[in-house]
This record gives structure tokens, sequence and C-alpha cells, in this order.
């Protein structure tokens, strides 16, 4: 794999699948431990680092755009990976 070509953090990535699963940056906020600015920088930032918008105001809520739509199945993806990562680790750290 070429590394050079991953050109985000992948912290906020994370921030950008629990915002679009809550629906909300508070709700995503909440969901993580953090506080919603926080929360608000941190896909900002995702979304300067990939160029793209991933997010429109829809009351007081957000939803994606099709931007955000497209690349929501990928960050999910790597989600369900991490997950199995600290599963896995947790089993690991258990047996030793």
């Amino acid at each position: 794999m070429d590394w050079r070509a991953v050109r985000f953090d992948w912290n906020r990535a994370r921030a950008f699948l629990v915002t679009a699963e809550e629906g909300s940056l508070s709700a995503a906020a909440r969901a993580l431990g953090m506080a919603q600015p926080t929360l608000g920088r941190q896909v900002e930032a995702l979304q300067e680092e990939l160029g793209v918008v991933l997010f429109e105001r829809a009351g007081r809520g957000l939803t994606l755009t099709p931007s955000g739509l497209e690349l929501l199945d990928h960050v999910r993806a790597m989600g369900e990976a991490a997950g199995r990562v600290s599963l896995t680790a947790a089993g690991q750290s258990q047996s030793v």
C-alpha cells in the first residue's frame, strides 16, 4: 500500500462516520464523549483535507451531500475494521 496516498486523519474519518450515523454534531459528540465544537472542527478539517463538502444543514440536523454519501460506505468499512482490531486485541490480551 502506498501510505503517501492517504491524505486524511483517520480520527477525523471516525468523526464523520459517527456524525453521519447520529444525524447531528451534538448527538455524535455525545456518542463519542467529546465536546460538540471539537467534533465540528474535526469534521470541518476532514472536509478541507479531502476537498469535499460532506454535510449540508437541514434544520437542526445534517444531511449527507452526494460526496458524503459516496464516502460513507468506505468510512463505515474502516470503522468496522477498527472494531474487529479492538476485539481481536482484547481477546489476545485476555489470553495472556
